[in-house]
């Protein structure tokens, strides 16, 4: 980093600045033009500093006033925060996220919910309820010639309440002209 003393013409080479983390673990978040530093330097000569930044100013203030948080503000108006008082951990602002896991993602919790459609490449499977409030919508059959018919593999078992299908009842209908031997009867009612 050069540093500028109030205006814009470099005082001093490139320096380095201090991370939070600089071996097996590194961090990398750079300082910004404007941004409020200190330098540390031996015996007052400038060419062998140290940067120091991360100091508010009225150009940067902080993005938070409360002792019970932790906040990060990035450039583009994206947020993080986390409210240890309340517990609350908060990302806002951020236009999409990404967690790549190459062997699990685990999410632990009473209730989840998602505002927005989801999607799921591979195979869903529910170990307790499964509970729909709005309809159900299958796999087409390749061979349905409206291509509306869906395909459900295994048996489907049905307890309490009606089974209907196309207004018949399907437990409780009869048909018309049933006689021993006959193979042929009329449609259900």
């Amino acid at each position: 980093m050069r540093v500028s003393v109030i205006d814009s013409t470099p005082h001093t080479d490139w320096l380095p600045w201090i991370t939070l983390r600089a071996g097996n673990t590194r961090t990398w978040n750079p300082p910004t033009v404007g941004e409020q530093v200190l330098i540390v330097s031996l015996s007052g000569e400038l060419t062998t500093g140290l940067v120091l930044f991360g100091i508010n100013s009225n150009v940067y203030p902080p993005p938070s006033h409360s002792s019970e948080e932790t906040v990060t503000l990035y450039p583009d108006g994206a947020k993080i925060s986390y409210n240890h008082a309340s517990g609350l951990l908060k990302a806002s602002g951020i236009q999409s996220a990404t967690v790549q896991a190459s062997k699990q993602v685990i999410i632990d919790c009473a209730e989840t919910t998602a505002s927005g459609n989801v999607t799921i490449d591979g195979t869903l499977t529910v170990k307790g309820l499964l509970a729909y409030q709005s309809g159900m919508v299958g796999r087409s059959a390749s061979d349905s010639p409206t291509g509306t018919a869906t395909v459900i593999h295994g048996s489907i078992i049905q307890q309490g309440g009606q089974l209907i299908s196309n207004g018949v009842v399907l437990d409780q209908h009869t048909h018309d002209g049933v006689e021993a031997g006959n193979a042929q009867t009329g449609l259900p009612k």
